[in-house]
């Protein structure tokens, strides 16, 4: 027994230890579930499929990380795992907006702003040795995959392709040197009886005007042919987005086979040209967080979901997934066509409740389809970057 002395105390540092993952299957794993054990008592939260989010990460099976460098990085306190993050330095996008950046994903961490800083500063400390000077993030690993962290908003439940996550993300991240880059703003709205009559004078004129005309398809196998031009519309409508990297041919193959097996064709809304190439869409789905909530990530719990009749999603809240119109039409009204037939699919199903997808705060465009429409904006997610010297 020591006596006339004391042993110095450990520093809440040094009982934090960052460990690298590889990316076999069982640190893939360890990686995922620690998401569910942190909000598995969050009422709020909506769990993605575990296969999905393992599958996401393997860059064998997920063609988004050809052209990537990823790594990810745990945190351990008393055998523990308290925090994980993602690293991507993503070569194709980096040569496209001819920077040197590297991104941080899949950040999540207990309620201890250490543990942020620490797996934030690995990140930082690898994309230096890979020579990059900015990192921007949370992004998701590839295009349309979660990212962003919420900001405001945490007494609401997000869609299937949102993310929820606790208050505390955001300080912890800015205490680290972090500042805004750009925020998304998610609406819902009361979904009314009719629209302003403008919309349907618009959507009439230029229909008429561009010799357009919408196409109806009657199951998601009829739509599934129109996959890869759906999405090359897409490529092209947001090119000039904010981080918006095209898709590659792989992409947009797995999404076709990721979505388009339960894709609800009542809510894809095809404008074609006299030529038939698609000019805009519109794509929504009746809410599916209710149902994620209930699989918690497991497939194998999808007869408990039918028992309880949400197989087919909410009844009364419809996701906007997006809408995309070719550059060369974006101000002929397609906007307008898109919404009118939107509208009347919704409440020709019953819904009562229209959500929004985030929506970058400076899409004006984007926005300006709500101003005649009485909504709430009630979620807002941040994007954060920091320069440093490598």
């Amino acid at each position: 027994m020591f006596q006339g002395s004391s042993l110095p105390m450990p520093d809440k540092e040094s009982l934090i230890k960052i460990k690298a993952l590889s990316g076999s299957r069982r640190d893939r794993l360890r990686f995922v579930r620690f998401l569910f054990d942190l909000y598995q008592n969050s009422p709020l939260w909506v769990p993605p499929l575990i296969r999905d989010e393992l599958k996401s990460l393997d860059a064998r099976a997920n063609p988004g990380l050809e052209n990537c460098e990823l790594q990810l990085w745990i945190a351990m306190r008393n055998g523990e795992c308290v925090g994980r993050i993602a690293g991507v330095i993503n070569r194709r996008d980096n040569k496209l907006r001819n920077v040197n950046a590297a991104r941080f994903c899949l950040l999540d961490f207990e309620d201890d702003s250490e543990v942020a800083r620490l797996l934030l500063k690995a990140v930082e400390d690898w994309a230096a040795e890979k020579e990059m000077i900015l990192l921007e993030g949370p992004f998701g690993l590839t295009t349309f995959e979660r990212s962003a962290v919420l900001v405001d908003g945490f007494d609401q439940l997000p869609t299937v392709v949102s993310s929820y996550n606790f208050p505390y993300y955001g300080p912890a991240i800015e205490s680290c040197g972090f500042s805004k880059e750009v925020d998304y703003v998610e609406h819902r709205f009361e979904l009314p009886p009719e629209l302003n009559p403008k919309y349907r004078r618009v959507a009439k004129y230029a229909l008429k005007k561009k010799r357009l005309r919408l196409v109806e398809k009657k199951s998601a196998r009829e739509l599934r042919p129109l996959g890869r031009e759906i999405f090359q519309l897409v490529n092209s409508a947001y090119s000039d987005l904010y981080e918006f990297t095209p898709m590659t041919d792989g992409e947009i193959d797995a999404l076709i086979k990721k979505f388009f097996g339960f894709i609800d064709p009542r809510f894809v809304k095809l404008v074609v040209d006299a030529e038939n190439k698609i000019v805009a869409l519109g794509v929504a789905m009746p809410s599916w967080s209710g149902l994620m909530q209930k699989l918690r990530g497991r497939m194998r719990r999808i007869f408990l979901a039918w028992l309880g009749g949400e197989l087919k999603g909410s009844r009364d809240t419809l996701d906007l997934y997006l809408i995309a119109v070719t550059p060369e039409l974006r101000n002929a009204g397609l906007n307008a066509i898109v919404m009118q037939e939107m509208h009347q699919s919704a409440v020709a199903a019953g819904f009562k409740w229209v959500e929004t997808n985030g929506e970058l705060e400076t899409n004006s465009q984007v926005l300006s389809l709500w101003k005649d429409i009485e909504h709430e904006t009630h979620k807002r997610r941040r994007i954060y970057s920091k320069a440093f010297v490598s």
